[in-house]
């Protein structure tokens, strides 16, 4: 499993350097550019993923080829399709039409309104902007994990820690002003700003709440669990 973890990593890698590399060429495109093209890929990568893996599973089914342990847990796109089609069953649509109300959502225009797709959008379409503007050097192998996890909790978290790269991506316009969530965002380059962060909510803590953290998790609760990195 770890073995395919990486292995699944890297391809990923390898295909974010090719299209890195198509930025650097296109530097007759702007960031509006950018931004719709991910948009509009985001329902094509979706229903792709979902018929490859169909693919698969009727390989499967006839004895083509023989099922892997990778197999029993379906990418998250399969089960979003599936869990998309339970939701307009129970809206009353018939199983004849469910693909063509499926392939209509995914291919809609207003999709790039749901938050995480605008996030992860405008955030590649960032990287693009970067690369037409002449940065030589590739994005960093967890690139992709981390556009992935501000996207899904940018909107939904008082304050996030990211890395610096990501920091200034969010910093710069439009982003900065499409992606107001109010969120707090900190990194390495603000860790003052973090630290203070997190001694107000300690100082702003009422009395009744603090007892009953400790109640819970006990005195020593507030002390650092760093022995958690030490050798045994």
């Amino acid at each position: 499993w770890i073995d395919k973890l990486r292995e699944e990593r890297e391809q990923i890698n390898s295909g974010l350097l090719e299209v890195f590399e198509r930025w650097q060429s296109e530097t007759d495109k702007d960031f509006e550019y950018w931004f719709h093209q991910e948009c509009e890929g985001y329902g094509k990568a979706v229903l792709q993923v979902y018929f490859n893996y169909l693919k698969t599973y009727n390989d499967i089914a006839t004895g083509k080829t023989e099922p892997t342990a990778n197999f029993l847990f379906p990418p998250d796109q399969v089960v979003l399709i599936h869990e998309f089609h339970d939701f307009l069953r129970e809206a009353g649509v018939q199983d004849e039409d469910l693909w063509d109300k499926t392939v209509e959502y995914f291919s809609n225009p207003s999709l790039r309104h749901v938050p995480i797709i605008m996030i992860s959008s405008m955030l590649y379409a960032s990287l693009a902007r970067k690369a037409a503007s002449g940065q030589k050097n590739p994005p960093t192998k967890g690139m992709t994990n981390d556009i992935a996890m501000i996207s899904s909790l940018l909107p939904y978290c008082d304050a996030i820690f990211i890395d610096n790269e990501c920091h200034t991506y969010l910093n710069e316009k439009p982003l900065c002003d499409e992606l107001n969530y109010g969120t707090k965002i900190f990194s390495p380059n603000n860790r003052d700003e973090f630290m203070e962060y997190l001694n107000s909510i300690e100082e702003d803590m009422p009395k009744a709440h603090l007892e009953k953290v400790y109640e819970v998790y006990g005195s020593s609760c507030h002390e650092p669990y760093t022995t958690i990195f030490m050798d045994d």
